[in-house]
């Protein structure tokens, strides 16, 4: 542990270099340091930039680099959203820049941004921004960045795509920190997905549930040592069973890896004396923890509130999750859902996903088998206004999964979604609409609070200022009455005539307002005149 720093420190100002660690915030102070140690203070330029895969991972990149810079009063700008980092961007000067590929590339195009005068430009963690599939925007900032800045590379894994990166980008590199050897002892650990801000309460449940006799919780970062410090003397005061350290006792019952290990052999520092290990990885670490169990059987530990609730007894459905649970082939699906790891289990929001699909399935089959051959009766739909639009990088989809999840309904009772600059008009099913817009409305949709309610323009199309009053229009006698005079070649009601008086001769036969007596005798007149 103590040589990867002093190493690290010795790679020169222009020299490449490539990291190989897990998916780990708490190790980005490793090869964020010497980055940081290089920047001249003096100079009010941006002279580093960190690409990260997220907006999350460039916070906590942006967190790790203050720490690491304080001392200097280095100005640092976490890139979470376009609009708000090209505010910052002007005010500040910043020295360092964290931000997705996304983020840095539309800061660019606006102008509120300059890569002329980096000097070190960081990836991290490349293979998760390669599985995201953004390398359009990785390609366009690495192209303004100077053919002389230092590129530094980091990854879980080299696979061939991030080799592929590597020679591109940050040719004849450096390998600062090698990958364990594939020689490892193999190591047996269980793990609970949860979100990183969500690992404390993650780490109550598992301890009121399995409730062992001694237990070693290993945290590599000072903070998470005080926090979970903290959290133990709240939850279990003068309880001395549980120690919070890097190193299991012998005769341990139980090892927490709070944070993930750096390497197999602080993996087996931390679990070998132990009894059972359990780990609490974010999605995104799931490949970098089989990789440190280096062959060992690591499986999924389920909290049994969460399973109670989730509990499915679907055959079918088991066996279909299993098969795709065997392929593998997600990587975009987890990063996308973790952000819900905030306040659920896994096995929950698994739950909530296949609820929606045997929604959607039954919606379906009640569609198909409701339609008669040859014919569709469609049911009445209403306009919503809904204020989140273009602007807000708002797409039909993000509006249906939004509308269709908080609102409650399926697919068939949606309609035609027009995004608009400001705005968006969604069409729902009429016997939905009430409900749709008491669910909806206020949430959050592509980071704004939607305003949802239903659009007056369908009641404005197609509507002069001669429109009768609306207790007019809702006479049914009245509408017959127009239909007939249009019928006969008379002119329409509303067109070139003089308002309707009280005295004068009536113009739709069968309108009786309500209080006139003289009425009737005056369209019984009127088939002589």
């Amino acid at each position: 542990m103590e040589s990867e720093p002093r190493e690290s420190s010795a790679v020169a100002r222009s020299q490449n270099a490539i990291y190989v660690m897990p998916h780990d915030w708490a190790s980005m102070a490793q090869f964020l340091e010497p980055l940081v140690e290089r920047l001249d203070g003096e100079r009010r330029e941006l002279q580093l930039l960190v690409v990260t895969p997220d907006s999350d991972s460039a916070a906590a990149a942006a967190a790790a680099a203050v720490r690491l810079g304080a001392s200097r009063g280095i100005e640092i700008v976490a890139a979470t959203s376009p609009t708000r980092a090209a505010r910052l961007v002007r005010l500040r000067s910043p020295q360092i820049v964290t931000g997705s590929p996304a983020t840095i590339t539309g800061l660019l195009r606006a102008a509120a941004l300059k890569l002329d005068t980096v000097r070190s430009v960081c990836i991290a963690w490349a293979d998760e921004l390669l599985e995201r599939g953004d390398t359009a925007s990785l390609e366009a900032v690495m192209t303004d960045v100077p053919k002389d800045a230092a590129r530094t590379i980091v990854a879980a894994e080299l696979n061939p795509a991030v080799e592929a990166l590597i020679e591109r980008y940050a040719r004849r590199a450096r390998r600062v920190s090698a990958p364990a050897s594939d020689a490892a002892e193999p190591t047996a650990i269980e793990y609970i997905t949860t979100a990183a801000h969500a690992r404390l309460s993650a780490l109550r449940r598992l301890l009121d549930e399995i409730d062992p006799e001694s237990a070693l919780v290993f945290v590599r970062e000072s903070d998470a040592e005080a926090s979970v410090r903290e959290m133990l003397r709240a939850a279990s005061p003068g309880d001395d069973s549980i120690h919070v350290g890097a190193a299991a006792p012998p005769g341990t019952a139980l090892a927490v890896l709070f944070d993930l290990p750096a390497s197999r052999e602080e993996l087996r520092e931390a679990a070998t004396g132990a009894g059972r290990a359990i780990a609490l990885v974010q999605p995104r670490q799931l490949t970098s923890l089989r990789a440190l169990a280096a062959g060992g059987n690591v499986k999924p530990f389920t909290l049994s509130e969460s399973g109670q609730r989730a509990r499915d007894d679907d055959a079918v459905l088991r066996a279909e999750t299993r098969q795709v649970l065997a392929e593998r082939h997600y990587g975009r699906e987890l990063l996308a859902l973790e952000p819900l790891l905030d306040d659920y289990d896994g096995i929950e929001i698994a739950a909530a996903l296949l609820q929606m699909l045997e929604r959607e399935r039954h919606a379906h089959k009640a569609a198909l088998s409701a339609m008669p051959a040859g014919r569709r009766d469609p049911a009445p739909m209403v306009r919503l206004f809904v204020g989140v639009g273009g602007r807000d990088n708002a797409r039909p989809s993000d509006l249906v999964g939004a509308i269709a999840n908080q609102g409650g309904i399926s697919s068939s009772e949606l309609g035609r979604v027009d995004v608009r600059e400001s705005h968006s008009i969604v069409e729902v099913s009429a016997t939905v609409a009430d409900a749709v817009i008491e669910r909806v409305n206020g949430t959050t949709i592509k980071g704004r609070r939607a305003v949802v309610r239903l659009d007056k323009q369908p009641e404005r199309e197609g509507r002069g200022d001669s429109r009768p009053p609306r207790g007019a229009s809702r006479d049914r006698g009245a509408s017959r009455d127009r239909g007939a005079s249009r019928d006969r070649g008379g002119p329409p009601r509303d067109r070139g005539g003089p308002p309707r008086d009280r005295g004068g001769p009536p113009r739709d036969r069968g309108q009786r307002p309500a209080g006139s007596a003289r009425r009737p005798s005056s369209d019984a007149k009127r088939p002589s005149r």
